[in-house]
């Protein structure tokens, strides 16, 4: 008798459910694995590894950043920072040169001396 009783129970609770499954109009039902995420068409989905720059650039206004973006982005970052600091290092040299020059051309006694001093 129990188990008469607990297949009817079961039996009610298990039509219960499936009679309230329903979706809305244009769109369609999904079967999902443990530990699958849906994410709406309007959101990005990042999945557990993704980053966040800061406790500020977290949120669904703003939007988020992926492990690897970062990384790439931080790569881009570093060569710009080499570049500018060869940049640099060539200025001084420039600077260096040419005032190494200009004081040549002003302590030359001759016009000779003054055109040696800029070849």
């Amino acid at each position: 008798m129990k188990t008469v009783m607990f297949l009817f129970a079961l039996s009610l609770l298990s039509s219960g459910v499936l009679a309230e499954f329903s979706c809305l109009d244009g769109t369609n039902a999904a079967c999902l694995d443990l530990g699958d995420t849906i994410c709406p068409a309007s959101a990005k989905c990042v999945d557990k590894e993704a980053v966040c720059l800061d406790q500020n650039d977290c949120d669904s206004a703003r939007g988020y950043i992926c492990g690897s973006e970062y990384d790439e982005v931080l790569k881009d970052y570093e060569k710009v920072v080499s570049q500018y600091n060869q940049l640099t290092s060539e200025n001084v040299d420039l600077r260096n040169t040419r005032l190494e020059q200009r004081n040549c051309v002003i302590n030359a006694a001759t016009l000779k001396d003054a055109i040696r001093c800029v070849r």
